[in-house]
């Protein structure tokens, strides 16, 4: 057996009824993995485990005093955590044909269209990802993490392979792959999008951030991977892809997309307007109902997803025509008021300029943006944030985002550093009042984009995660300020 975990339960006649991290889900028989988290350690909670009936231990601390239950003191409890699930579920990812995305942008859109290119393609498709997990299209739960812990994940593709999914589309997140989240997920297809600056808070260097997206493709490489028709596809236009395809190179077959550069499968012909976007692949008309060049490349990774999956081309394309749009991404918020409202996930310079970009030749009036900067997070992006939104803005709505544990007012410091020199800013630290100030603001043809939460129900202030809606908040602002008023 793989896991030292339950070999060593077995060593001690237990047999293991479940698997878990959180105390509250313990019943008879249970292993209790105690992590140490950033805000809590799962080591003050084992007594209330024990209490509850949990069989063996697992931290990766020594214990503090003898407990009524066996102790396995781990010295990687990543790896011991996933092993043991991989085991206790009966090795699911090997019976599961599986797809995994990762880069900085693009991974949530692209799994909603590869999964509407799938499903036109006759398969059953289950999805994990940013916004939800769903099993052959029904949503199952929330989503706390892009790639799932190791527990909660080999139980989710448990029920998959139970459900006879055909295909999997999951979101590989830069974190996951460097606490090993994802060992034992024998990848069939690795999706590389782009590189862009995020999270260098937990990698430091974009060496380290693009060393973790590799593994991804490392693993297609294993030894343990022994799927029969493993498949990498590459955004060749972007260099960190270039780097990917020399390494993959004649060792798996690798399927390249792009708009500039010669690849296996590239888009021209690009009609963009603020209801969808029209373009050509390789001769064939394509169409999608999402916004700005930059879905054009999501639409092409999906695409490539597809064919690697088996599907034909034009079928494919059919697919992705189907999907009406992606929750919080470019999503138009459309309540029969006169001018343009965006709810977009941009919480990085470079995705805040690609929804600018996205807009730029449809203005007609001013562009309002309201955003803010997550709290205990990377610092670095946030003048960069507050440059970009001025510069391409009439009028801008500082915010929170989600702060978190940090100081908003420092938070707001560290974005206004780049708003040096501009007066076209006001700071409302209410979200709820600065999205209603940007919907008074807003007059016949002006966009407004508002950033930063995207997809989320809710803003995490202290400890405190409280609801919250970007899409209901507007909804609720343009029936006071213009159905109410008879504006509209």
């Amino acid at each position: 057996m793989l896991s030292r975990v339950l070999d060593f339960a077995l060593s001690r006649g237990i047999k293991p009824t479940g698997l878990t991290y959180n105390s509250a889900e313990v019943k008879a028989g249970y292993v209790f993995f105690a992590l140490k988290g950033v805000h809590h350690d799962g080591n003050l909670f084992i007594e209330d485990a024990l209490g509850k009936g949990a069989a063996l231990i697992v931290s990766a601390q020594a214990p503090a005093r003898e407990y009524k239950a066996p102790y396995f003191q781990s010295d990687n409890i990543d790896q011991d955590m996933a092993d043991a699930a991989y085991e206790f579920y009966g090795r699911p990812s090997d019976a599961l044909c599986i797809t995994g995305v990762t880069g900085t942008k693009g991974k949530t859109s692209i799994s909603y269209l590869a999964e509407a290119a799938l499903r036109r393609g006759g398969k059953k498709v289950s999805v994990l990802g940013t916004v939800n997990y769903r099993i052959n299209g029904q949503v199952v739960a929330d989503a706390p993490n892009t790639t799932p812990l190791a527990l909660p994940l080999f139980k989710l593709l448990k029920q998959m392979k139970d459900a006879q999914t055909d295909a999997l589309v999951m979101e590989v997140s830069s974190h996951s792959l460097e606490q090993q989240r994802v060992r034992h997920i024998h990848f069939d297809t690795a999706v590389f999008t782009n590189l862009q600056r995020d999270h260098l808070d937990f990698h430091h260097t974009f060496e380290n951030y693009f060393a973790a997206k590799r593994k991804l493709f490392e693993e297609l490489l294993s030894a343990d991977n022994t799927k029969p028709h493993k498949t990498a596809v590459i955004n060749a236009d972007d260099p960190y892809g270039q780097r990917l395809i020399d390494m993959l190179k004649g060792k798996v077959r690798v399927i390249t997309y792009g708009l500039q550069t010669q690849t296996d499968y590239r888009a021209a012909d690009i009609k963009e307007s603020l209801t969808g976007t029209q373009f050509t692949v390789n001769g064939m008309a394509g169409q999608i109902h999402l916004l700005g060049k930059h879905n054009v490349y999501n639409a092409l990774a999906a695409l490539c997803i597809a064919v690697a999956n088996g599907v034909d081309e034009k079928t494919a394309l059919k697919g992705l025509a189907d999907l009406p749009g992606v929750p919080g991404r470019m999503e138009r918020i459309d309540a029969g008021q006169d001018f343009f409202v965006f709810v977009d996930f941009a919480y990085t310079d470079e995705s805040l300029q690609r929804a600018y970009k996205t807009v730029e030749n449809f203005k007609q009036g001013r562009v309002i943006t309201v955003f803010g900067c997550g709290g205990d997070r990377d610092r670095t992006k946030r003048p960069l944030m507050g440059h970009t939104a001025c510069q391409n803005s009439d009028l801008v709505f500082l915010t929170n985002d989600n702060p978190r544990t940090e100081d908003p007012k420092q938070i707001f410091a560290d974005i206004q550093k780049g708003m040096a020199g501009f007066t076209n800013y006001e700071i409302e630290p209410d979200r709820r009042a600065a999205i209603f100030k940007a919907v008074r603001a807003a007059r016949k043809g002006d966009i407004v984009i508002v950033a930063g939460k995207g997809h989320e129900q809710t803003q995490k202030i202290g400890h405190e995660v409280l609801p919250f809606s970007d899409q209901k908040t507007l909804r609720e602002a343009i029936e006071k300020e213009y159905v109410q008023t008879g504006k509209i």
